[in-house]
């Protein structure tokens, strides 16, 4: 229990309200028709990032910022595989703001978002970190961190920050109601992707795959067609080819191939153990990028 000599709720109080109030000056809210809006982080001059979740999708949106001041921002791009939104916007001058270092459980995060009225803010402790992971739409998060507090729809967008105001992340939704942090770093390369084509680049092997059934079946995904032009083709696979590993990793199932086909795969080479026809042999892929539709 803390000293009650160096330690009063007022001054916890007053010190989480001081640090909801300096992460505020970066936060802004975003609307759209109605008055449905979600929070952004300035993230540099003239960029804001937010939750690509919330937002709807329209191409230009109704900004407040942190001064009362309304502007427009407009699409940049999103990334569905991170969460992340990017648009620009007259912002005036902003450095970068500094990222905490990954968080450890049972550390303090405070989410800072912003409403009509002004700052909102929510408090609680880090209740998962843990290591880097895979979205279900296959975008590498650089940490697991779940955070110990009630994310509601205008706080998502808004940034999450340590004690000190350094960023731990962005705050967003995640399955079941969680609310996550997506880790600076992660943010950072999305806005890098997004700001140079618009759109962050999927990985992609022209194959479509069905899982192997029936008793006895040690895993694997059976080729049942190839794109002609497709790396896969190219790299010679063909159809009736069961894939069993990956770079010496076992592949289950079907989903064990369409996970590592992430946005960091995009130009890499690996080694696809296949057997065809009752012999193994391996085939080396280099990963090309999906096409956008």
């Amino acid at each position: 229990m803390p000293n009650e000599a160096n330690f009063s709720l007022e001054g916890f109080s007053a010190a989480i309200s001081a640090a909801t109030a300096r992460a505020a000056e970066r936060v802004v809210a975003i609307e759209s028709a109605g008055p449905w809006s979600v929070s952004g982080v300035l993230w540099r001059s003239g960029l804001v990032v937010t939750a690509h979740e919330g937002l709807p999708g329209d191409e230009d949106f109704s900004v407040l910022l942190p001064d009362g001041r309304k502007t427009v921002a407009s699409l940049i791009g999103r990334d569905p595989s991170t969460d992340v939104a990017l648009l620009k916007l007259d912002s005036g001058v902003w450095t970068d703001w500094a990222a905490a270092p990954t968080p450890q459980v049972g550390s303090l995060a405070l989410a800072v978002g912003r409403g009509e009225f002004g700052p909102l803010a929510a408090f609680g402790a880090v209740s998962e970190a843990g290591p880097a992971w895979r979205s279900l739409k296959g975008g590498l998060i650089d940490a697991r961190l779940t955070l110990g507090l009630r994310l509601g729809g205008r706080l998502e967008g808004g940034a999450v920050v340590a004690p000190d105001g350094r960023l731990i992340g962005l705050a967003v939704s995640g399955p079941r109601g969680r609310a996550l942090a997506i880790p600076a770093v992660t943010v950072e390369r999305a806005v890098k992707a997004l700001g140079a084509r618009g759109y962050v680049a999927r990985g992609y092997l022209g194959v479509s795959l069905h899982p192997l059934a029936g008793k006895g079946s040690s895993g694997g995904a059976i080729v049942v067609g190839l794109e002609p032009d497709g790396p896969a083709a190219k790299a010679g696979l063909a159809v009736g080819d069961i894939i069993t590993t990956w770079d010496g990793e076992a592949v289950a199932n079907v989903s064990s191939v369409s996970g590592r086909l992430g946005t960091d795969s995009v130009g890499h080479t690996v080694k696809l153990g296949v057997l065809r026809g009752g012999t193994a042999i391996d085939i080396d892929v280099t990963i090309g990028e999906r096409p956008r539709a």
